[in-house]
C-alpha cells in the first residue's frame, strides 16, 4: 500500500497521517511503502523521516493506496491512475466540502473515506464517491510533569493559526498573570511541554476545522481549556463541561481565561471532565477501528 507525503512543516494533519501509517504496519494486512517529495525528509520535525517502512524516490503504480489532502495531485503529476486498485482517503478538513476547490473535486474519485469527525463525514457524504466512515481522532501522550492546578494561574496562548488575535489576547491579559504566548509552529514535543506547564490553555483554531487536536492534547494533560467553536471540535469540546467556549474574538477569549484564572475550583472541574473525555479518543481505539475497516475493505476489493 502506497503512502505519499509532501512535508513542508509539522502540522496535526501530518501527525495523524503518520499515525495511520503506523496503524497499517501494525495491522499486518498490507505492507506500506512511503514516497516523499524531494526535500521532505530533510525538513525539521518530519515524523516520516525515519518511520521504519520502505521508501521509494520515484512514484510508480501500487496495488493499493492511502491518500490524504492533496496527495492525489502527486499521482496525477506522475501519470498514475489508481484504476481498480483500492484507495483509502483520509479526510481531515471541512475544506473538502467546498465546491470549486481541488479537494472537493477529488471526492468524485472512488475511494473509501475515513473522516476524523462526524462533522467532516456529514459535510462530504453528499459528494463522496464511495463509502464514508468516521473514526474519531485518537491521541497518545507521555506528558511531562504538569503544573499543579493549585499553583497560581499560568496561561498558555496557542495562536499559531491566528497570531494576530493571540497577540491581542496577550495584550488584554498582560500584567494580570503569567503568560506563555506561542504564535508560530514548533516541534510537537515543545508544544506538549508548554501545554503541560500551564494551568489554562487558550487555543485558537481556524474558523472551521475538521477536528483540531490541541484541545484534546490539553485535556490529556489535565489542563483547563478556553477554545472557540470551530465545528470539528464539537464532539469533545463541550461548553461548561470540558472547556469554556466563548465567541471567537479577543475580548471574549481573554475574559474567559481571566475568569478561570480567578477560579481554581472551575479550573479543576474542567480539567477533570476533559481528562475523562480523552478515554473516548485513544490511539489504541483509533487503530482498532481502522484495522477492522481495513480488513473489510481489502477483502471486498
Amino acid at each position: 500500500m502506497l503512502f505519499t507525503r509532501d512535508f513542508t512543516g509539522f502540522s496535526g494533519g501530518h501527525l495523524k497521517h503518520h499515525d495511520y501509517l503506523r496503524h497499517t504496519v501494525a495491522s499486518g494486512l498490507a505492507a506500506p511503502v512511503l514516497y516523499q517529495t524531494p526535500g521532505s525528509a530533510g525538513v525539521p520535525g518530519n515524523p516520516f523521516a525515519h518511520c521504519g517502512v520502505p521508501q521509494i524516490t520515484t512514484l510508480r503504480p501500487f496495488p493499493a493506496y492511502f491518500l490524504a489532502g492533496m496527495d492525489w495531485s502527486l499521482l496525477d503529476d506522475a501519470g498514475i491512475a489508481p484504476g481498480a486498485a483500492p484507495v483509502i482517503n483520509l479526510i481531515q478538513g471541512l475544506r473538502h466540502a467546498e465546491p470549486g476547490t481541488p479537494l472537493f473535486a477529488y471526492l468524485a474519485r472512488p475511494a473509501l473515506r475515513i473522516c476524523v469527525s462526524q462533522q467532516v463525514a456529514d459535510a462530504i457524504a453528499p459528494f463522496a464517491n464511495g463509502p464514508v466512515h468516521t473514526i474519531r481522532n485518537g491521541i497518545e501522550i507521555t506528558p511531562p510533569p504538569p503544573r499543579p492546578l493549585t499553583a497560581p494561574a499560568r496561561i498558555f496562548i496557542g495562536g499559531a493559526k491566528n497570531p494576530e488575535m493571540a497577540h491581542e489576547i496577550a495584550a488584554l491579559l498582560q500584567g494580570e498573570t503569567e503568560l506563555d504566548l506561542l504564535t508560530t509552529m514548533c516541534p510537537r514535543e515543545e508544544f506538549i511541554a508548554r501545554l503541560a506547564a500551564a494551568s489554562i490553555c487558550v487555543l485558537l483554531p481556524l474558523r472551521a476545522e475538521g477536528f483540531f487536536l490541541p484541545p484534546l492534547e490539553a485535556m490529556a494533560l489535565g489542563r483547563a481549556i478556553v477554545v472557540p467553536d470551530c465545528t470539528g471540535n464539537r464532539g469533545f469540546c463541550l461548553p461548561g463541561e470540558t472547556c469554556l467556549m466563548p465567541a471567537y474574538n479577543a475580548a471574549a477569549l481573554a475574559d474567559a481565561a481571566r475568569a478561570l484564572a480567578r477560579n481554581p475550583a472551575q479550573r479543576a472541574a474542567l480539567a477533570e471532565s476533559g481528562t475523562k473525555m480523552t478515554a473516548n479518543h485513544t490511539l489504541a481505539g483509533e487503530r482498532a477501528a481502522y484495522i477492522t475497516l481495513l480488513r473489510q475493505f481489502l477483502n471486498a476489493a
